[in-house]
């Protein structure tokens, strides 16, 4: 069977799910050793110059050439997808647990497709809705293991909400610019703008020196800037160009499931009833937002777009 180009951008994004799963995992190692805007900031110090030799290699400086008046527009995604995103996330970590954080992140998908739907005219069936309410239910079980009980400090889950709201706000104001420039043009700009933002905030902040650092921390750091900046980023907004922004953030009920199994395999953590039955909310979940599952479709007849009348 033959797969087409938007199945291969949806399985891309299963896989950039399953590196950002590693995230919360590698980036609460990280915090262990480093302070939140020291990790944020090391992250980026690597992923900028080697996204922009990439970039000479694959594009040459055509890729940095954009308009003027374009500028602001990657200005807001670098404040709200790296600068801001990554002082407030890593700060969260520090008062709440990579569960909660793994949860309450995917909020962003409500933020982006309810606009979507409002403003971009993304037309949303009776499946589409009910598929985003089952993949969110799962991936609460996923996140949570079946106790809902949100005990830890609840200045950390509010900034983690705050970071969906941000997340949401990128993929919105990154579909102004879908298909004007190549997908690494934006992320240059995107990075350097954000890596200049973290810059002060480091230089004023407490942080250690480099040889004070573990092999594993540097390996956290790695991680994050090589896999997750680069290539993941790559992939999810060339996603954003190809799909749209709600069908895109729609896979990010993924991240905290990845996030559980990555856990599972790498730090021995037990598979329960509950992370099981939330795989499977998840899954059947996306089928039904991205609409390849019809179940109250057949019941329930969404209302046609009105007829355009023509004049005599």
């Amino acid at each position: 069977m033959k797969i087409t180009a938007d199945g291969k951008t949806k399985l891309t994004l299963v896989f950039v799910m399953a590196l950002w799963g590693g995230s919360f995992i590698a980036s609460k190692i990280g915090l262990e050793g480093l302070y939140p805007v020291e990790l944020a900031t090391l992250r980026f110090a690597i992923a900028v110059p080697l996204l922009i030799a990439i970039t000479l290699l694959i594009e040459g400086r055509k890729a940095f050439r954009i308009a003027p008046k374009d500028l602001p527009v990657l200005i807001i995604m670098a404040l709200t997808g790296v600068t801001l995103q990554y002082i407030v996330q890593f700060a969260a970590m520090t008062f709440t647990s990579v569960t909660n954080t793994a949860l309450l992140i995917n909020m962003g998908t409500f933020f982006v497709i309810i606009p979507s739907a409002l403003f971009l005219k993304e037309r949303l069936s009776i499946d589409n809705i009910m598929g985003i309410v089952i993949a969110f239910l799962g991936a609460a079980l996923v996140a949570t293991n079946g106790v809902f009980a949100f005990t830890p400090n609840l200045i950390g889950d509010g900034l983690v909400i705050l970071c969906a709201v941000m997340w949401a706000i990128y993929i919105l104001v990154g579909n102004k610019l879908a298909g004007k420039y190549s997908v690494l043009s934006q992320l240059n700009y995107i990075f350097i703008i954000g890596f200049i933002g973290l810059l002060p905030v480091y230089f004023l902040t407490p942080h250690h020196a480099f040889g004070s650092l573990s092999i594993t921390t540097w390996e956290c750091i790695l991680y994050l800037a090589v896999v997750c900046s680069v290539i993941a980023y790559f992939f999810f907004n060339d996603a954003i160009i190809r799909l749209g922004p709600s069908k895109t953030a729609i896979y990010q009920y993924l991240e905290p499931f990845f996030a559980i199994v990555l856990a599972i395999a790498l730090l021995s953590e037990p598979l329960t009833a509950a992370i099981a039955m939330g795989a499977a909310f998840i899954i059947a979940g996306i089928a039904m937002a991205d609409n390849n599952l019809k179940i109250l479709g057949y019941f329930i007849k969404s209302p046609e777009p009105a007829k355009k009348e023509h004049g005599p």
